[in-house]
């Protein structure tokens, strides 16, 4: 598995996404990414998105996850604003 992005989190984090492909963006924090990890169902913000860029934010303090999977190689870039 690639290197999984992640921000750290006093409130609220937000971040842009640029697809190269259709893809599922997953935004989740870390109770939601440690069951994702273990192949458990989870809660996320996000969904299929075939467009971009798309802007994601979520309420939480911690650390959350940016999951991109597309099937075909993880071709995105990403900036946390």
């Amino acid at each position: 598995m690639n290197q999984i992005p992640y921000c750290d989190s006093n409130g609220v984090v937000s971040v842009t996404v640029q697809l190269q492909h259709a893809s599922n963006v997953f935004l989740v924090d870390q109770q939601n990414f440690n069951a994702y990890r273990s192949g458990q169902s989870f809660r996320y913000i996000g969904g299929f998105y075939d467009h971009t860029p798309i802007q994601l934010r979520a309420n939480g303090v911690g650390r959350w996850y940016l999951i991109i999977d597309n099937g075909s190689g993880e071709q995105f870039s990403y900036r946390w604003n």
